[in-house]
């Protein structure tokens, strides 16, 4: 697999999928915000982070596999780390979250003990929020050609056993290749009902869960 590009490269690469309103949109659903304590799971270049921080939270904690995705910001504590290891070290710590967030990246790493690792770590009416695509990706090869700004974009993509294979090469830059999986809407309803109520907000092809715990 290729190497993860770092956050500058990542923001040219992946913009589309987060900038204008998504980011926003996914903050919503946590309100409110002020006052409270974060965590942003695959926080990345830390833009859902720093803009919990812009509204009041309590505290904020950024966790992010790769290092060459993170930007050092002294006011938001990183630790690097896979999902899964950050929260199976954390469980029954005493230190709980009122709010856990993840943008663009829970196909890399929910499944149903994670998802009992994040109940675990929220507090009381604690909301895990997230998005997600909930329309199942195309078992042949299937090619995005485009442009934004001027520079042209060639996406590849397709769904092998559950797996999805994705390459996107932007003009003037590396292609970067990554693997993911298909959580359908079935699966997520299974491993998330046992701990959340939950609240789905579809924006095109994109979900958006508002997950409340039980």
């Amino acid at each position: 697999m290729a190497k993860y590009p770092d956050h500058d490269t990542y923001r040219k690469l992946y913009r589309r999928f987060y900038e204008g309103r998504s980011t926003q949109d996914l903050l919503e659903l946590a309100y409110p915000i002020h006052g409270m304590t974060v965590l942003d799971l695959c926080g990345g270049d830390g833009r859902l982070a720093l803009q919990a921080k812009q509204y009041g939270a309590k505290s904020v904690i950024l966790v992010d596999e790769e290092i060459d995705m993170t930007v050092e910001r002294s006011e938001i504590p990183t630790f690097i780390s896979s999902v899964e290891d950050f929260l199976r070290g954390f469980q029954g710590h005493k230190l709980l979250f009122d709010r856990i967030l993840c943008q663009q990246a829970i196909n890399y790493w929910l499944n149903y003990m994670t998802a009992q690792f994040v109940h675990r770590a929220l507090n009381e009416n604690g909301i895990f929020v997230f998005n997600t695509f909930h329309n199942k990706p195309s078992e042949k090869p299937t090619v995005k050609d485009y442009e934004i700004e001027g520079l042209h974009y060639v996406e590849v993509g397709w769904l092998v056993d559950d797996v999805v294979h994705h390459i996107q090469i932007r003009e003037g830059l590396p292609s970067h290749a990554t693997s993911f999986h298909w959580l359908s809407p079935d699966y997520l309803a299974f491993i998330l009902k046992p701990y959340f109520e939950i609240e789905i907000k579809k924006e095109g092809a994109t979900s958006l869960y508002r997950c409340l715990k039980k």
